[in-house]
């Protein structure tokens, strides 16, 4: 039972990165011409910023070692699914097309944080989250970090020009 278990996760991450094969461009605009280190460092930012919040939320529940990387390492995962989503949405506003794509990573991310809080071994005597809890906690590190970006790119924007 358990080599079929990880075969069918192992299968779920296969089909969730060769999905984006046919993606062939990120749909959501930035104000830079071209990825610049400034906007990686942003992105990166960001991200570090939800994986932040994540781990203050589920403060009083079982988390494994590392439980930073394991986040961070989520984003390997649920960043092609977003790209192929919205992609695969195109026909629809962008918009609309996005708040889907997020809305289905946010439920993605939720149920991995669930499956890494409860099956990742870990010492801690700490009761597990549910899922529900992991949800609502992938929701607000999405909206911390869908909130973080907008304002870090302003604060870039500030610095630069007083350069």
């Amino acid at each position: 039972m358990k080599k079929l278990s990880f075969k069918l996760w192992l299968g779920m991450v296969v089909a969730a990165i060769c999905g984006t094969f046919p993606v062939h461009a990120d749909p959501i605009s930035l104000p830079e011409p071209s990825l610049t280190p400034q906007i990686t460092f942003l992105v990166s930012f960001s991200i570090l910023l939800e994986a932040v919040c994540i781990l203050l939320l589920l403060w009083n529940f079982r988390k494994p070692r590392f439980f930073i990387l394991w986040i961070l390492g989520l984003h390997v995962i649920t960043y092609p699914v977003f790209l192929t989503l919205v992609w695969q949405l195109n026909d629809l506003r962008p918009a609309v097309a996005v708040a889907i794509g997020e809305g289905l990573v946010v439920l993605l991310e939720g149920t991995l944080i669930y499956g890494i809080c409860r099956y990742v071994p870990t010492r801690q005597k700490l009761p597990p989250a549910s899922l529900n809890r992991c949800w609502l906690v992938s929701l607000a590190g999405n909206a911390c970090s869908l909130v973080a970006f907008p304002i870090l790119m302003n604060i870039y924007d500030l610095i630069s020009r007083h350069r």
